[in-house]
């Protein structure tokens, strides 16, 4: 490892690289417009909508602009839009606002508290679960192993409730857009019934009622349809046809907010990244052996569907991708090191990151990650990856605001931001110029890690 980092080292001049990058990336940055247009402009993005067309579009006339290679990548979605939604019990309107694919549903039913939904909470009640709206707790049982949400609904399901109303964890009636599948999970992509959000303050009231037997009206109005939206591709080619590092963000967003952090901060990382590493590229010559494949990802917040059709439509066994950053609510916390799916490229990468001299870290999921746009190139054996934010520890409080309308612009933190800029597209131009012969060898296939998801999908990710 130590000649694969000091024969980087010795070829190129990375002190003038570095300065000219750390100098470009800040004084000459673009995060302030960029954000305004996406953000303020344009504002939320839900995939398929005239906004999010307008951005991708925005994005690739602004990388066709820098002198990128660029270009749409087409498909089509299934997507939806809620038409109303409503909770009444007693002549009361209670906060609702339905899950991810909530399909349409007219309900009059008596309501069942299950506490957090939990196996032996359900199993306790089940006799008297069938036709009944099932109140629980998004929130784990303290001091029980802890159940994917994912689970919980499909035991509920299973004991034949009419429908779920899900309690938001955050206080003073606030509510984020949620949804129940688990990636790692295929057959929990699609709700069992249909399931709701409400306030913690409301379910609190919901329990009350439920235990004099009132009746709740919960209404949800669903449309689903197909629709076309795009992936935003930009490239940098390498000396080897075919090989590519990847860095990817998706620039769509959930219902009725801009995304400020979520996920306005990752797309824009991935734009100003591209075209600092361009503008370093043509200003020293350099001659990268492996390409640069740069995208913004449509429908992340519908199911991953973009980065899906990227990598099912690029990617096979003997096509892989030797690298991909995926970044995602990136002033959610500042940059602490690189996460990996997997640990063959640990200590090479870290090899690479310790010329940087930031004292960044590398380290390893013991899990695989099912939630952001890096689970697909994980699920086909790619080594995939994201920035450490805040995991464990960090987390900035001003990001407590995720899939909400207050996610405004202002919640993306511009001088993280910068630092994330600068340092990935110092790393990216390292790993671009390293002879394919030193990368370490990716032994995994779609089967082996089919799996090791198989056997992790019971368990919640770790995260703290």
């Amino acid at each position: 490892m130590e000649l694969n980092k000091n024969l980087n080292m010795n070829i190129y001049n990375f002190k003038d690289i570095d300065k000219w990058i750390v100098g470009n990336s800040w004084i000459n940055s673009e995060i302030v417009n960029l954000n305004e247009k996406l953000g303020i402009d344009i504002g939320s993005r839900w995939a398929t909508s005239q906004n999010e067309r307008n951005a991708a579009k925005y994005i690739h006339e602004f990388w066709k602009n820098e002198g990128l290679q660029t270009y749409h990548e087409n498909f089509d979605i299934e997507t939806y839009k809620f038409i109303n939604s409503t909770l009444e019990v007693e002549g009361k309107q209670l906060d609702v606002k339905p899950y991810h694919r909530c399909p349409s549903v007219d309900l009059d039913s008596d309501m069942i508290d299950l506490g957090h939904g939990t196996y032996r909470e359900v199993s306790e009640k089940s006799e008297n679960i069938k036709d009944k709206i099932a109140l629980i707790y998004r929130n784990h049982e303290p001091f029980t192993e802890q159940e994917p949400i994912s689970n919980r609904v499909a035991f509920i399901s299973n004991m034949g409730a009419s429908a779920i109303i899900v309690g938001d964890p955050k206080s003073g009636r606030r509510m984020e857009y949620s949804s129940v599948w688990d990636t790692r999970d295929p057959e929990s992509v699609y709700p069992p019934l249909p399931i709701v959000n409400t306030s913690s303050e409301h379910l609190l009231l919901l329990k009350r009622y439920a235990q004099k037997n009132h009746k709740a009206k919960l209404k949800v109005t669903t449309e689903f349809y197909n629709a076309e939206t795009s992936n935003v591709v930009a490239e940098i080619p390498g000396g080897i046809k075919g090989e590519y590092i990847v860095m990817c963000g998706h620039h769509d967003t959930v219902f009725d907010t801009p995304g400020g952090n979520d996920n306005t901060s990752g797309a824009i990382a991935v734009i100003e990244t591209a075209r600092t590493v361009k503008k370093a590229i043509d200003e020293f010559k350099l001659k990268p052996i492996i390409g640069l494949r740069f995208i913004t990802l449509s429908a992340e917040e519908q199911r991953l569907q973009g980065s899906f059709f990227h990598v099912n439509n690029n990617y096979d066994s003997k096509n892989k991708p030797k690298y991909v950053l995926n970044c995602d609510e990136l002033s959610t916390g500042n940059l602490k090191g690189i996460v990996l799916g997997f640990s063959h490229l640990r200590n090479f990468l870290q090899g690479q990151l310790d010329t940087l001299n930031e004292d960044l870290k590398v380290h390893v999921m013991s899990q695989i990650d099912g939630h952001s746009d890096h689970f697909p190139f994980l699920e086909a054996g790619i080594d995939a990856s994201h920035p450490w934010r805040w995991r464990f520890f960090g987390r900035y409080p001003s990001c407590e605001y995720h899939h909400e309308p207050p996610d405004t612009f202002d919640k993306l933190n511009v001088k993280d931001l910068k630092y994330y800029i600068s340092t990935f597209s110092r790393l990216l131009i390292r790993l671009s110029l390293i002879p394919i012969e030193q990368w370490p060898k990716n032994p995994l296939t779609k089967e082996i890690v089919r799996t090791r998801l198989d056997e992790e999908k019971n368990f919640e990710i770790r995260t703290g």
